[in-house]
């Protein structure tokens, strides 16, 4: 629940005693012009920013009191920026922790790798070169994307998440967010 929220950067006033219920499990999407906010509204939802009037809380508790290691747990991020490390797709997506092969396929699947890995000779154990330099923005973007479904999160931060994916990918892709059992709070 956010309750008069208020936000400036310096002087410009970027949102004025905003207030918004947004129930567990359910889907929102952020449409509005350039500038409007909607990034900072994600920032400010997602702890980036704690120098904002009014309230924002989790399950009746205030975001600045939830520990950042107990929020990240919970979370997933997906931008439109991604880094990637030099190591493996399956890293990359894993981030060095250990999940069922049936997790990770179903990870794979949803954000549309299935291609790119029908192409790599080594599948999965491909390597990425510095942060992606040897893939295309789409297939970064939808590394990230199975990055954020297999923790399954909580919450799912996405980003214009389909920017950079064909018509076709966009949509297995929104299909795949859209029936997570979380909550997303979109920007498009």
């Amino acid at each position: 629940e956010v309750k008069d929220l208020t936000f400036s950067y310096g002087d410009r006033r970027i949102i004025t005693k905003g207030n918004v219920v947004l129930e567990k499990g359910k889907k929102y999407l952020l449409k509005g012009a350039s500038g409007a906010g909607k990034s900072t509204f994600i920032q400010l939802l997602s702890k980036v920013y704690e120098d904002y009037e009014g309230e924002i809380l989790i399950d009746g508790r205030d975001l600045r009191e939830i520990s950042e290691d107990s929020f990240n747990q919970n979370v997933s991020f997906i931008y439109q920026d991604v880094f990637l490390f030099e190591d493996t797709i399956r890293n990359n997506i894993c981030l060095y922790r250990e999940y069922e092969e049936t997790k990770i396929n179903r990870a794979v699947e949803g954000a549309g790798l299935l291609p790119l890995l029908k192409k790599k000779e080594k599948g999965m154990d491909e390597a990425v070169e510095e942060n992606g330099k040897n893939l295309s923005g789409g297939e970064r973007q939808r590394i990230s994307i199975a990055r954020a479904i297999i923790r399954n999160p909580q919450i799912l931060f996405a980003d214009e998440v389909t920017s950079s994916l064909d018509e076709h990918l966009g949509r297995l892709v929104e299909e795949t967010i859209l029936s997570l059992d979380t909550t997303v709070i979109a920007i498009s």
